[in-house]
């Protein structure tokens, strides 16, 4: 739930000392650069980004080309675990250097492999235009027709060429003067060769492309025969591709160990890119290089030691509260959170990193998201399928594989702890499976003389719980906003808004189970003393505890904003505007109540949903045992993953949609580091005597 507290820093070095800045400031790390907008770039770091960038875009057009990929897919971590990286190892004394190195290593490998791919792009566009003319040449093979000879003539005009055999009859009755011979190459080709006398060329030619027949013509560098033209273009095409199988061979066979350099120098490029593109904006001082940014509080002394040898500005970061609505996404925010509530950063990050200083939701998510996921996906078999999948991406994968492989095993165990609440294992009786577990606390689906049935008794009450379930979480959603109002001060926003609001839904439930208590019947409210459901207090004095308290909510929400205005704790505004808003909002709020409260009732639904996929599927057990069993098998892995699809969805939405928007915005900034953590290689900063102590020995 915390937030990292953070530091500001604004840090005035010389120009000329700038480079070891950025190099101590990347050693540091956890320094997150301010953007500068408007500031002119350091020509010297702009430069440094540029080459990197180029470096960059070669090195990942070559690994495209050559479909290297850096990550392992999701089935080759779960076969073979996480992969083994060697790291290619830099030592460098600043990152113009550490560009420098990588140029040095890349451009030998970038123009070897640029000539070898360029070669083989140019052999397989030459094939691809061969083999068409290839295949036109093979239906042309038999036939004697030199073409320069028919260009000779000059008393008549012959054209040949190859059309459509159904478009035959249609041309020779078009051209009824013209000799016309033709003959099948194909069941849809025909060759044929047409003469005129040398005047009749031209009407000719305009039928002929009319019915879209061009003149067939062999390219000049061929013999102007079909017959040698096919032997010759045939010998050109087994040599390409000879050819184009040695180069793939030479691709391969030196593919391993430089793909993996590449891997590492791309890396490298895109890291130094990154870093000086975000930092080369340094103000516009001639002689002296302004950094701003952000470093964790509790790292101050280490910064301090660090950097106070030049001139170091430091001041604490106000919360989100007293920021602008313009500054507070300039500020960034460190989620700090244990590696197993870190996990479930991922829901929170659908919607947007917290503003700095306000509340991170995570750690609730922790606890509710997966039992949500239990609840929808409820079943013992599945759950504990699904807790293994979730054990083995932790221990193969790494990185967000592990994280997920944490939600996937939490939801499981929470599914099958439903599971064994229902007492369904594979939509199947638990304790027909496993002796000893055939109790459970809510059985949903019913068992006799070989029928299954849905228990109508127990859908209720699986429907009435998944409702308690949204009111608990709406009312923790809705206490969170006073909470988050209090927290950054906004009282007026407090008292017009976020408490009424809360209490209006809380003492609202009271007197919706007041009314469920009267039978549904209004003249029952304020004289029947039947307790009502859950709290047990008397109907009557339900409805006379609930009903003022809603009232002066109401009355809160419309006139709220009014009377502050009047009371000028509130932007000066039209009275008669803010009280019309005020109807507005309470009917809103009205409408918003219900539909989200309801929406949680999906819980039990998809959870009675897969039940019934089960209950369907199982009948196959009448079959014979040879095909019920692969059937069982495929069918049950079809519905674990469509379900847990649907359910993972559907939970994220109760988070998102229902939830998050009574408290949470999500529109702050995560905090970037000055150099992402590297995969592929490692760099060594050489101890250099520091810039900033050398300045302070000479003044």
């Amino acid at each position: 739930m915390a937030i990292q507290e953070l530091m500001k820093a604004t840090l005035v070095v010389p120009r000329s000392e700038l480079p070891k800045a950025v190099t101590d400031l990347s050693e540091f790390d956890m320094f997150h650069v301010s953007e500068e907008h408007g500031s002119p770039s350091d020509p010297h770091l702009a430069d440094l980004a540029l080459r990197s960038y180029k470096l960059f875009i070669d090195l990942d057009e070559i690994l495209r080309e050559l479909n290297v990929h850096g990550e392992a897919g999701l089935i080759q971590t779960l076969m073979k675990g996480p992969q083994k990286i060697e790291t290619k190892k830099f030592r460098a004394e600043d990152w113009a250097d550490f560009v420098t190195q990588l140029e040095a290593d890349a451009k030998p490998m970038i123009e070897e492999f640029k000539s070898i791919v360029s070669e083989r792009s140019t052999l397989q566009k030459q094939i691809e235009e061969n083999q068409a003319q290839n295949e036109a040449f093979a239906m042309l093979s038999r036939l004697s027709v030199d073409l320069d000879t028919m260009r000779s003539l000059r008393l008549f005009h012959l054209v040949f060429s190859v059309v459509s055999t159904k478009d035959l009859k249609e041309v020779g009755r078009s051209l009824p003067d013209t000799v016309f011979v033709s003959t099948p190459l194909t069941r849809d080709k025909s060759a044929v060769l047409m003469a005129t006398p040398r005047a009749e060329g031209e009407r000719v030619e305009k039928v002929l492309r009319s019915f879209d027949i061009r003149p067939f013509e062999i390219l000049e560098n061929l013999p102007q025969n079909p017959t040698e033209a096919y032997k010759a273009v045939s010998g050109e095409l087994k040599r390409q591709i000879d050819r184009l199988q040695e180069v793939n061979d030479l691709l391969n066979t030196t593919l391993d160990k430089p793909s993996r350099t590449m891997l590492s120098l791309r890396e490298g490029a895109k890291t130094a890119n990154d870093v000086l593109t975000g930092i080369k904006k340094v103000g516009d001082l001639k002689r002296f290089a302004v950094v701003k940014g952000f470093f964790p509080a509790d790292r101050r002394a280490e910064f301090e030691e660090m950097f106070g040898g030049w001139i170091l500005f430091t001041e604490d970061v106000e919360h989100g509260g007293h920021e602008s609505e313009e500054e507070a996404p300039s500020t960034p925010v460190i989620m700090k959170n244990v590696p197993f509530i870190r996990a479930f950063e991922t829901i929170t990050l659908n919607q947007g990193p917290p503003k700095y200083g306000e509340l991170d939701p995570t750690p609730f998510i922790t606890f509710t998201f997966p039992i949500f996921y239990g609840i929808m996906f409820g079943d013992f078999g599945h759950g504990v399928i699904l807790t293994l999948f979730g054990l083995l991406l932790y221990r193969r994968g790494d990185g967000s594989m592990r994280r997920w492989g944490v939600m996937l095993t939490v939801a499981g165990l929470s599914a099958a702890a439903v599971g064994l609440m229902i007492g369904e294992i594979f939509g199947f009786a638990i304790g027909e499976i496993i002796p000893g577990l055939g109790h459970p606390l809510l059985e949903v689906v019913e068992r006799a003389h070989g029928v299954t049935s849905f228990n109508s008794e127990a859908i209720t009450t699986v429907l009435q719980v998944s409702i308690l379930i949204g009111i608990a979480h709406l009312t923790i959603g809705f206490g969170l906003a006073v909470f988050k109002a209090f927290k950054e001060k906004e009282y007026v926003e407090v008292y017009t808004d976020k408490l009424p609001t809360f209490v209006m839904y809380v003492f609202g439930i009271v007197f919706a189970l007041a009314f469920i208590g009267a039978g549904t019947s209004f003249s029952g409210l304020l004289e029947k003393q039947d307790p009502i459901p859950l709290l047990g207090l008397p109907v009557a004095q339900a409805t006379a505890i609930s009903l003022p308290i809603i009232l002066l909510s109401v009355v809160a929400l419309i006139a709220g904003k009014p009377v502050a205005i009047l009371l000028k704790k509130a932007p000066k505004d039209s009275i008669g505007m803010s009280l019309m808003m005020g109807i507005v909002e309470f009917l809103i709020r009205i409408v918003e109540f219900l539909a989200n409260t309801v929406s949680y009732a999906r819980l039990g639904i998809l959870l009675l949903v897969h039940a019934a996929l089960l209950m369907v599927l199982n009948r196959v057990v009448s079959l014979p045992l040879a095909v019920a069993v692969p059937m069982l098998i495929v069918f049950n892995i079809l519905i674990m993953m469509l379900e847990g699809l649907i359910v993972y969805i559907q939970d994220l939405r109760l988070h998102l949609y229902e939830w998050f928007t009574k408290f949470y915005e999500g529109t702050g900034l995560l905090f970037r580091r000055m150099k992402p953590e590297p995969t592929y290689f490692e760099i060594e900063w050489e101890q250099n005597p520091n810039s900033a102590s050398t300045s302070e020995e000479q003044s």
